[in-house]
């Protein structure tokens, strides 16, 4: 009994319809208290536009989980005559991640905080809703798993077999002593999003793409 192995494969693009920017609010200086002060200053007020743009609705949730505090050495030269002399520096500061569903006000509340002193953006990851995420994998699951069996069934007829019946299936890297494809059974991928400079940064995120892979087994007469 002839026995025929394919992979199957199925990609979506799909429009982010999230998108959750990661900051880092940070000072340092030579006085400990006055680092903190600026420190807290600067995140409370971020804080509080992350909190604002919850309440009207541009944005699902913020979060702003881990705090950063610690001294190093910095090595300075005081003047051109004297060699250079170990100064004791603090540095302060703390993270804040804010999931945005209108990108318009994304694009602009970036543009405010970019100049704030102290505050760097860290990234901006895309995502899917949960519920659109779940809906779309299991459409490129099915679509994989049916081009597995379109592929099987083209090899049979062309070689004067009988339509050929599923004996096994592995998602992508679960055959055994076959390694993967280059990712897991389903993947989500992020594409990048263009910013051009100006008053107000522009963001242009491209789709996401949502892949599967199977490998299938298939046996005919």
């Amino acid at each position: 009994m002839p026995r025929f192995s394919v992979h199957g494969r199925a990609t979506r693009r799909i429009p982010p319809e999230r998108a959750i920017v990661h900051l880092t609010v940070t000072a340092d200086g030579a006085d400990r208290g006055d680092v903190l002060a600026r420190a807290a200053s600067v995140h409370g007020d971020v804080v509080a536009q992350a909190g604002a743009h919850v309440q009207d609705g541009a944005a699902t949730r913020w979060s702003a989980d881990t705090v950063h505090a610690w001294t190093f050495t910095e090595w300075v030269k005081p003047s051109p005559n004297l060699g250079e002399q170990s100064v004791v520096r603090f540095r302060a500061g703390a993270d804040v991640s804010v999931r945005f569903r209108d990108f318009e006000a994304l694009a602009s509340w970036v543009s405010d905080v970019a100049v704030l002193d102290g505050v760097s953006i860290d990234g901006i990851r895309w995502e899917l809703r949960d519920a659109t995420r779940d809906a779309v994998l299991r459409d490129v699951r099915s679509e994989a798993a049916r081009d597995a069996t379109a592929r099987a069934s083209d090899y049979a007829a062309a070689l004067g077999f009988g339509e050929p019946q599923l004996t096994s299936l592995y998602e992508d890297g679960l055959r055994p002593h076959v390694g993967p494809d280059g990712g897991g059974s389903s993947r989500m991928f992020a594409m990048r999003a263009d910013a051009e400079g100006g008053a107000q940064l522009e963001l242009r995120p491209e789709d996401l793409e949502i892949e599967a892979i199977v490998t299938a087994d298939f046996e005919s007469s």
